[in-house]
């Protein structure tokens, strides 16, 4: 089963890139808003992790994916709406996977989008606090 589930990885990240979702968060990242941006960047450190279990890895390249992709539900260059079903999906998949993401991996992603996008960047917060958020 494990085999099966490493190809089926396999095949999900032919199609999700590390290069296209830096280059998607450095265009568009600020206009996801912080919480979501943080959840997407926080799902980019745990999919590298040896940790994650395939099954959580096939829904963080799903929602990644779906991330990137250029022409999705609602167009992303609308103003205002064009980027709330990403951050639906980013925050949905967090939530799936979120037993699995420790404190480390929240620190690498605020580390990571400090150093992409400067003073810009100033959210503090953590994954709890969105899952508490989205179970209200």
């Amino acid at each position: 089963m494990t085999e099966k589930n490493d190809e089926m990885v396999e095949r999900a990240a032919k199609h999700y890139s590390d290069d296209k979702f830096i280059a998607k968060v450095k265009q568009t990242g600020l206009q996801l808003g912080f919480k979501a941006l943080h959840a997407a960047t926080t799902l980019f450190i745990a999919l590298k992790s040896p940790n994650m279990p395939n099954a959580q890895k096939l829904i963080i390249v799903g929602a990644l994916g779906y991330l990137i992709l250029p022409i999705d539900i609602v167009a992303d260059f609308l103003p205002v709406i064009g980027l709330a079903d990403d951050a639906l999906v980013i925050i949905k998949a967090v939530m799936s996977v979120y037993k699995h993401v420790d404190e480390d991996m929240e620190q690498q992603a605020h580390t990571l989008l400090k150093s992409w996008f400067g003073d810009r960047y100033n959210y503090e917060g953590n994954i709890q606090h969105v899952i508490e958020e989205q179970q209200q």
